[in-house]
């Protein structure tokens, strides 16, 4: 086979594969999960059906490729711009940290409409599409728990259990505000001022969580300890004071 013709046939193939995870894309995102099938996908394309099996080995590979080229999930490098930075926050502050990465998150879900999809196919059963969707997220979960060298599942942070449940709030909302944006009568989640109110509320909501979970652990705490930790924070602020003073008398 001479080059050119060889050239040819790579260019047809890179654009029908091209096509190809467009058209998966917009079926998912027009008819939802359960409606995606090889036809609906090859019928999008304009393209035979058996081009998904020749190129990608059927849909799943499909869905594996279309993942790796598509900004489904917030980049780890956006959750986490300072991994260990984020780690040792997890551990001195969790609950700030966890409401740090859910308003994040919230952010992306609000403008990416194909993760809500996926977080939509969550909710509707199984299948060759659902189940490759689903493996997506748990793929996603170990990569976050990875580069936090932390187990995210709570099993580690067994007191921020609490605030897990805003994650799921949150994406209901983002789910209301692309099939039905009209919440509680009145707040139009589809519209900038809407989300930023439910939002507001949000973190409100976090902000007390995290009071609250900070005061019934002063309840139950060493009272000693907390004394000691007092005077510790007191005499370290002390020697910032001094460090400060010095450096501004030696300039």
């Amino acid at each position: 086979m001479s080059k050119p013709v060889e050239f040819v046939r790579q260019a047809r193939r890179v654009r029908t594969e091209a096509a190809l995870i467009d058209a998966f894309e917009t079926v998912l995102i027009r008819d939802g999960a359960g409606n995606v099938t090889v036809q609906a996908i090859a019928k999008e394309a304009g393209v035979a059906k058996t081009l998904i099996y020749k190129y990608f080995d059927g849909i799943e590979g499909l869905i594996k490729t279309w993942a790796g080229e598509r900004e489904i999930f917030l980049p780890l490098n956006e959750l986490f711009p300072e991994p260990e930075e984020a780690a040792k926050m997890l551990h001195d502050d969790p609950y700030e940290f966890a409401k740090m990465q859910i308003l994040k998150q919230a952010e992306h879900m609000r403008n990416h409409p194909v993760y809500i999809e996926l977080c939509l196919a969550e909710l509707s059963g199984s299948g060759p599409v659902v189940d490759a969707l689903l493996a997506l997220r748990q793929q996603r979960n170990e990569a976050e728990s990875n580069a936090l060298g932390e187990n995210l599942d709570g099993s580690a942070m067994p007191m921020l259990m609490p605030m897990m449940l805003m994650p799921a709030a949150v994406t209901y909302l983002a789910m209301r505000a692309r099939k039905s944006p009209l919440y509680a009568g009145m707040v139009q989640l589809d519209t900038d001022e809407g989300w930023d109110s439910m939002m507001a509320a949000v973190k409100q909501v976090l902000d007390l969580i995290g009071l609250s979970a900070q005061m019934a652990e002063l309840a139950t705490a060493d009272q000693q300890q907390l004394a000691r930790n007092l005077q510790d924070n007191i005499s370290r602020i002390k020697q910032q004071d001094k460090d400060a003073t010095s450096d501004k008398e030696s300039a």
